[in-house]
């Protein structure tokens, strides 16, 4: 599926398609970035799981009202040219979940 840059969430970005899903490898762009954050406390490991969502604006409404903190107020344009959009770890029992919406 290709690798490409995505220089406003700091990483290299590479898809491969399993079936019905996908697997996202991603690799830091720039000392700041929140990957090269992670890979400093960690080392490796898994960094988060996607949902695929629908209508990425109604969940994110959905879980703000369920008490779930966002990490980000709207969605933003992501990989693979989807808007994202992060839950907080603290609320997803230490998981870090992104919602993920195709383009239109």
């Amino acid at each position: 599926m290709g690798r490409k840059t995505v220089e406003s969430e700091g990483v290299l970005t590479e898809f491969y398609r399993a079936g019905e899903n996908k697997i996202e490898l991603l690799e830091k762009y720039g000392a700041n970035s929140p990957i090269a954050k992670f890979l400093e406390k960690n080392r490796e490991g898994m960094h988060h799981i996607a949902f695929a969502v629908d209508d990425i604006e109604k969940e994110m409404e959905r879980l703000k009202k369920e008490g779930i903190r966002l990490l980000n107020d709207r969605p933003k344009v992501g990989a693979d040219n989807q808007l994202i959009c992060f839950l907080h770890p603290k609320d997803t029992s230490g998981v870090l979940i992104e919602l993920c919406q195709e383009k239109e």
